[in-house]
Formats: C-alpha cells, sequence, structure tokens
C-alpha cells in the first residue's frame, strides 16, 4: 500500500512537471507571435500612414514657405514693425514742419505781440471744441495748475489796422478745470460782445460768425459807419476789457425797412483754423493782485 502511494505521488509530480514546461513553451511561443502580428499590424499602420504623413509634412512645410514669404519671418517682421514705426516718427516730424511752415505768419505775429507788449501771456494749445458750429466753443490744455481763471481773455497776435503788431480778440475763459479750460468764443451768438467803430466811436453787438467773417449789427440805425471802419471792444458789459482788436467792416447791410444796420466784419482770426493761443489775465484779476 505504501509503494502504492509513493508510485501516485511520482506520477503526479511528474504530471505537474510536464503541465508547467508546456504552460511556459506556450507562453514564449504565443509571446513570438505576438510580437510578429504587433510587428505586422505596425508596418500595416506604417504602410498606410507614411504616405499621409509625407503629404501633410509637405504642405504645411509649403504653407509656411509661402506665409514666410508674403509676411515675412520673424525676424523679417520684428524688422518691419521697426521700420513703420521710425516712418511714422518721420512722418509727424513733417507734419509738425508743415504745421510750423503754414503758420509761419502767425508764430511771427505772436513772438512780436509777446515782445512788444511784455506782458505775461500763457500759451495754450486747442485739445476739444465743444460745438457743432467750428471754434465757437473750444478747449484749451491749461488750466487753473497754469493760473487760468474764468473771466481771462483769450487772444491772437495779429496785423492791426495801422500794420502794426496788436491783440486779436478770440473769446473768453468761461469754464476751468485743473488742467483745461473752456472758451466761448466772440463768433458764439450767446456771447454778445459789445463793440465800438474807431471812427465815429459807434456802439453795436457782434451776433455770430465763422472763419474770418463776423456779423453784428449797431444799435442805431443812423449810425456813422463804413466799410473800412476798424472795430474794438466797448469794455461794456465787464465781460472783455476795452480796445481789443476785432477786425474791419467789410460790408454794411440796411435792412429794408430801415429799422435795424447790419455789417459783415472782417477779423484776422480764421475761427475754424486755430490751433495755438493766447491767454491774457483779466483786468479785475491784475488789479486785485
Amino acid at each position: 500500500m505504501n509503494n502504492s502511494f509513493r508510485n501516485n505521488n511520482k506520477k503526479r509530480r511528474y504530471v505537474i512537471f510536464i503541465t508547467t514546461v508546456l504552460f511556459l513553451i506556450s507562453l514564449i511561443v504565443t509571446s513570438k507571435g505576438n510580437n510578429r502580428l504587433l510587428s505586422f499590424g505596425g508596418n500595416i499602420i506604417g504602410t498606410v500612414t507614411t504616405p499621409i504623413t509625407k503629404v501633410v509634412y509637405f504642405t504645411s512645410s509649403k504653407l509656411i514657405d509661402g506665409l514666410e514669404f508674403l509676411f515675412g519671418s520673424a525676424d523679417m517682421r520684428k524688422e518691419n514693425a521697426d521700420l513703420n514705426a521710425e516712418n511714422a516718427i518721420l512722418k509727424k516730424q513733417v507734419e509738425n514742419m508743415e504745421m510750423v511752415i503754414n503758420n509761419e505768419e502767425y508764430l511771427k505775429t505772436e513772438y512780436d505781440l509777446i515782445k512788444k507788449d511784455k506782458k505775461d501771456y500763457t500759451k495754450a494749445y486747442i485739445v476739444g471744441v465743444d460745438s457743432s458750429n467750428v471754434y465757437d466753443r473750444f478747449t484749451i490744455d491749461k488750466g487753473t495748475v497754469s493760473g487760468v481763471k474764468e473771466k481771462d481773455t483769450i487772444v491772437q497776435g495779429v496785423m492791426g489796422e495801422e500794420g502794426t503788431i496788436v491783440q486779436g480778440l478770440i473769446g473768453t475763459v468761461v469754464d476751468v478745470g485743473l488742467n483745461y479750460a473752456k472758451v466761448s468764443s466772440i463768433t458764439d451768438p450767446s456771447a454778445g460782445v459789445s463793440f465800438r467803430t474807431s471812427k465815429s466811436g459807434e456802439i453795436g453787438v457782434i451776433t455770430g460768425g465763422s472763419k474770418n467773417k463776423i456779423e453784428g449789427r449797431m444799435y442805431r440805425t443812423e449810425a456813422d459807419v463804413t466799410s473800412g471802419d476798424a472795430i474794438y471792444t466797448s469794455g461794456l458789459g465787464g465781460v472783455y476789457p476795452p480796445n481789443l482788436y476785432i477786425g474791419k467792416i467789410k460790408e454794411v447791410i440796411k435792412d429794408e425797412s430801415d429799422t435795424e444796420k447790419k455789417i459783415i466784419v472782417e477779423s484776422p482770426v480764421d475761427f475754424n483754423n486755430i490751433y495755438r493761443v493766447l491767454i491774457l489775465k483779466n483786468e479785475q484779476e491784475l488789479d486785485d493782485e
């Protein structure tokens, strides 16, 4: 019985050994087969995708070349950007030179006025227009920080009636901020600037205007005014100091009913083309100081 038990154990160990060996052999064979299958599958995928990849690569390369030809490489784009920036600077310089050339007479008269009057003028640039009618109301780049106050007078250096440089009236400051001021010009119909004629001293009021043409009317229909007479501020109303030059009468118009006498005045100031002005302190302010 013991011999039979030993023989059975040997047979079981032998079967287990043979089974294990066969299992390991099958794993090796299967692994090799799978590698071949994987390799075969990879070859199929590579065979199919390689032409596609080649076309995509060729197309993208040509597209990049085309874009670089049209728009330039990164270095070329940077160089173009630098050139554009330089061109913009040069263009601005040319514009500034053209402005100086176009305003040569204005700059000269401004310089002569400041030199002649020896007054403490403040120069200011126009930075905005507040009215649909050009320069009836506009904004300048000086405010309380620069000592500007309401009722300060805005002028330009202009050629007067006797060929001398005088203050040409533009308007008055009506509102002030820290670094800006709003100006009402004499062409603003609501301004109602009072004037007098140089020869007869007749009084009238400005009713509006545009460019360098100013409209007004005389208080008296029988007022002695003729073409060529100069007009100045009268000082009435307390808005403007007296004797600021406004312009010369170009035309006198009398209505049919003989109840009103109108005048057209040619101003030395082009109210559609103002870019810089002079601020003159209000006379009352100077007296208070």
